[in-house]
């Protein structure tokens, strides 16, 4: 694949291919390299490329490979923030996401009405919701049509019958939005690189050198291809690496003080049948948490916990008691339910990083403000967060790079620049317009306008126009225009991240993993093991979303390996 300049990359939403990036990085002296690909990593190295400094951007595993794609795919001022008193957080949120849905992703991003049930002696209670719900719709300057209401208990039992009546006092309808957390992450990433940065995951940092008492260059390591460490130049470093801040810091400073307290957050997948919720559910808990429970596609997702974790964060999972506790959540409003943890089709949970600050609070009462740091030698440390301000985070980062660098910041371009799936390009969308109506509505809510560079890999290649297997939301184009132009290195990129498939229809998922990694040879290069091993690391991967121990979920996970096996034969 001929490499794309910055020029070109925009005009066509494509990026160069990693064997460029790579060269890139090896070659080249920066102004700022990015350790990190989650949001606000990728966010900060959109930022400073469209703003014109050099930058590099580079993950150790995919992007959004850990905590931003493991969200509530919510986009929202947080409601349960106001009554805590963190008014600026949630109005700043909700200024980004009426920014997000409006001008710079509204292909990702989609306003959710939620239906929120009041029950006598649960908090936070009927006064505190309604007063958060009218300063909601002030900050949001939320237009009429979609402005709160209150409703009576008969009300709230006609729209949700699912309810229990008992102690119903009444509940709110109100609108949020939601959105696609792992591909507003890849977007910000390709947009870095459309507008000229050397990106590539799979770059592991192993350490930092010095010029004087300054950071001047990080040995990093190809973890797919050749594995001889090289060095990247830059005169300033940003730490974003979520969970692992303080592993980065350590590099530079070993006696450094932990900046961050992780807290786990869970959510569970079950199937539309065995939850038949008509509406998105708010639900107060008994120790003043709001559990989710939200309707997509074929399932519901619920979700979240918000416990301490100290363990393995490379193997952060639901244990039982994170689904048992989500599920009596659910139980103490949906009681008709009767879920159990073999209806939990998938689970998944991300790690948030908060202030080191009272420790003794429980982690839902921890400010969700970012942490930004900086160390003497000048590496820039940012962590925390929401999802919904990462571009506001991200601003704030690079206006300090700038200041740093002596040069004038100006207007912030991110403020109004679509991403590229919100952007218009040269050139007509007739490919997609060819593939049937489900598929092009399926292309345009995952890729907006840049869906038309699957629409012409489907109409080159037309066997590439099919599902990937029965009742698959995704075609075999796809999994091409994941390779060719969005960076995609294994099944689990795809099936996880390009698509979240995994989540939304979990036995489709299973289902298409072989032509997954069949197309993915063809386009990789992959020899007869590799295939197979990409589908073992699959299974492995789906095995700890479905980790309860249950007799359905052993007996899925068995049925993929055996199936990825036969297929190999």
């Amino acid at each position: 694949m001929r490499p794309a300049s910055p020029l070109r990359s925009l005009f066509t939403g494509s990026v160069p291919d990693r064997y460029e990036q790579l060269r890139r990085l090896r070659a080249e002296s920066f102004d700022l390299a990015v350790i990190g690909g989650g949001i606000n990593g990728a966010a900060v190295a959109r930022d400073a490329a469209m703003r014109g400094l050099k930058v590099a951007l580079i993950d150790r595993g995919d992007f959004a490979g850990a905590t931003s794609s493991r969200s509530s795919k919510l986009i929202h001022g947080g409601l349960r923030y106001l009554p805590q008193g963190q008014l600026r957080l949630v109005y700043q949120a909700l200024h980004e996401r009426e920014r997000l849905r409006r001008i710079t992703a509204p292909h990702l991003v989609h306003s959710i009405r939620f239906l929120f049930p009041f029950y006598h002696g649960r908090r936070p209670g009927r006064l505190a919701i309604s007063a958060g719900l009218i300063l909601y719709d002030l900050f949001a300057r939320t237009p009429p049509a979609e402005h709160d209401r209150r409703i009576d208990p008969n009300a709230v039992a006609t729209l949700e019958p699912s309810l229990v009546r008992e102690g119903l006092t009444g509940g709110a309808l109100y609108y949020d939005g939601s959105g696609d957390d792992a591909r507003i992450t890849l977007e910000n990433a390709l947009d870095a690189a459309c507008h000229g940065a050397a990106v590539a995951n799979y770059v592991a940092i192993e350490g930092f050198s010095r010029s004087g008492s300054r950071l001047a260059a990080a040995a990093a390591r190809d973890l797919e291809g050749d594995p001889s460490a090289f060095e990247i130049r830059a005169r300033i470093f940003v730490n974003a690496a979520g969970p692992w801040v303080d592993d980065v810091r350590r590099m530079d400073d070993p006696n450094c003080a932990p900046s961050v307290r992780l807290s786990k957050g869970v959510h569970l997948v079950i199937d539309h049948t065995r939850l038949p919720l008509r509406n998105a559910l708010a639900l107060a808990g008994d120790d003043g948490r709001i559990v989710f429970a939200i309707p997509y596609d074929r399932c519901v997702l619920v979700g979240t916990t918000d416990t301490d974790f100290d363990g393995d964060r490379d193997q952060v999972g639901a244990d039982s008691f994170d689904i048992s506790t989500l599920i009596d959540a659910l139980a103490g409003s949906v009681p008709q339910s009767c879920l159990t943890a073999d209806d939990v089709l998938y689970s998944f949970a991300g790690l948030r990083a908060l202030v080191t600050t009272n420790r003794r609070s429980k982690p839902s009462f921890v400010t969700r403000e970012e942490i930004i740091l900086e160390s003497s030698t000048g590496l820039v440390t940012v962590a925390g967060g929401k999802l919904t301000t990462h571009r506001k985070i991200a601003e704030k980062i690079v206006n300090r790079i700038l200041h740093g660098l002596g040069r004038p910041v100006g207007n912030c371009p991110t403020l109004e620049t679509p991403l590229p799936g919100a952007r218009r390009y040269a050139g007509t969308g007739a490919a997609v317009a060819e593939l049937s109506p489900e598929v092009s509505d399926q292309l345009a809510g995952r890729y907006g306008t840049r869906a038309r560079l699957v629409g012409e890999i489907a109409a080159d290649q037309p066997a590439l126009a099919a599902p990937l297997a029965p009742d698959a939301p995704a075609i075999g184009a796809e999994v091409v225009h994941a390779v060719r132009h969005e960076m995609a290195r294994s099944v689990i990129d795809f099936l996880v991240r390009r698509t979240a498939i995994v989540w939304r229809a979990p036995q489709a998922a299973n289902a298409a993993a072989p032509a997954v990694a069949r197309i993915m040879a063809a386009e990789l290069g992959w020899d007869r093991a590799r295939e197979h091993a990409e589908l073992e690391a699959f299974s492995r991967y789906v095995r700890r979303g479905v980790s309860n121990g249950t007799r359905r979920a052993s007996d899925r996970v068995s049925g993929i390996a055996h199936a990825s096996r036969a297929d190999l034969r």
